[in-house]
């Protein structure tokens, strides 16, 4: 039972910092607002007053940088996983071709290598210098009004954006993400959908593969037809899909949370991509999704 408990709160967890940190906009959700902007405010300031500037800095320092150290957790630790519990079983099993591991490999290079572009590809940053290259896009009138900027006193470009968590004003604005550490705009979108592609394949991917290993198991132990004992009653007990599921997370605890937590990622994230693939459809960033939702409601 206490595996099982383990296993829900672990995905719930993962999900509810995926809700707040990715898809809810703190403009629009309170939930996402308190958890990623009021509540880190307010123990700034509690540790500001117990411990002094430097230690805030520096704190201030890896609270700007938590998304992407939780990145690097989640993926480099369950690669681990899949290096250190996987392997070994794909090397005693007969139902999955040892070149897995091979492939194993090239998709973890390929995780790595779309996110450190995604990362390090610039947004684009309009200044006084770049006000040509960047000036693409006609004035509607009603959400992009041809104006000066206040906070950096240039003109504002038709769906451009200042990103406060930069200080930069943003060529097609897309939104802020946490987990690459910078505004997506006109010139690193296209790595970004790339970053999301790359991560559902590798979900997609590692679900199938760690699902296979697992039906090896099933299939080779003759778990469907097998007699358990209960631990508490010292009966037997015929098996099912649940007692199954049990004893593979007993014996396969840390490779399970692994298959749990792809499975869920995977279609979470394809949500996600499915969104931008609809807003691409449409000619539309998520900055102005949301500012065509607003119009609409005034309108109601």
């Amino acid at each position: 039972m206490l595996l099982e408990v383990f296993l829900v709160a672990y995905i719930v967890f993962f999900g509810f910092i995926f809700y707040v940190c990715i898809l809810a906009d703190p403009d629009e959700s309170p939930m996402a607002e308190w958890f990623t902007i009021t509540l880190p405010a307010l123990l700034l300031e509690k540790v500001h007053a117990v411990l002094g500037d430097g230690v805030v800095k520096a704190l201030e320092t890896a609270a700007d940088r938590f998304l992407q150290m939780m990145y690097l957790m989640i993926v480099l630790g369950s690669w681990s996983v899949v290096f250190s519990y996987g392997y070994p079983l794909m090397t005693s099993s007969p139902h999955v071709s040892i070149y897995h591991q091979y492939a194993g490999y090239l998709v973890f290079f390929m995780c790595m290598a779309s996110w450190k572009l995604a990362t390090f590809t610039e947004p684009g940053t309009i200044t006084e210098r770049t006000l040509a290259k960047f000036d693409s896009y006609p004035y509607d009138n009603l959400l992009f009004v041809d104006k000066t900027c206040p906070t950096v006193g240039i003109r504002k470009l038709a769906r451009s954006k200042y990103d406060r968590a930069t200080n930069r004003h943003i060529p097609r604005f897309d939104h802020y993400c946490g987990w690459i550490h910078q505004p997506v705009g006109e010139e690193n979108y296209r790595f970004f959908l790339l970053f999301l592609m790359v991560h559902i394949c590798m979900c997609a991917y590692g679900t199938l593969v760690v699902g296979q290993l697992f039906r090896g198991l099933i299939m080779d132990k003759q778990l469907l037809t097998a007699t358990f004992v209960d631990r508490r009653t010292g009966r037997p007990v015929q098996t099912n899909w649940f007692i199954v599921i049990q004893y593979l997370m007993h014996r396969h605890l840390y490779l399970s949370g692994v298959f749990a937590l792809m499975a869920v990622m995977g279609f979470v994230l394809f949500l996600f991509l499915s969104f931008h693939l609809h807003l691409v459809c449409r000619n539309m960033t998520t900055n102005e999704y949301y500012k065509w939702k607003h119009v609409r409601d005034w309108h109601k």
